[in-house]
């Protein structure tokens, strides 16, 4: 049975992209898809927690065709709050355009990435 309070939700959806979040005490899941680029990421960045807490974060990026730096630096923003508090952050991504800047910007150690959620569930001891 699927409750309201388990159910996704589509947070918000422009031309070209969306945000659907899984929230949860322990585990939340923001799934991103198409393309994210300057015009979308002061959208993106407003619509992730301003004060996270303690949690654990996997932002699902399976599905997005284009990543730039504006849209990096909303996720370095949520992950430095969550690390601040004590989280965890992790990117569930197999796509080049989001793999490749992480890798050559040398953010994996503050944007770890993983194939996917549960790949970044079991990286923190999780069972998925």
């Amino acid at each position: 049975m699927t409750t309201d309070a388990t159910r996704p939700r589509q947070r918000s959806s422009g031309e070209g992209w969306s945000l659907e979040a899984d929230e949860a005490p322990e585990l939340s899941v923001y799934r991103l898809r198409g393309e994210f680029d300057f015009a979308v990421s002061p959208k993106l960045a407003d619509l992730f927690p301003a004060d996270p807490g303690a949690r654990r974060v996997v932002v699902d990026m399976t599905e997005v065709r284009f990543c730039d730096s504006s849209c990096l630096q909303a996720l370095l923003r949520l992950a430095g709050r969550l690390h601040e508090a004590g989280g965890r952050f992790a990117i569930a991504s197999t796509v080049p355009a989001v793999v490749r800047p992480i890798e050559l910007l040398g953010l994996g150690a503050v944007l770890p990435v993983h194939p996917s959620v549960d790949a970044a569930r079991a990286s923190w001891g999780e069972e998925t």
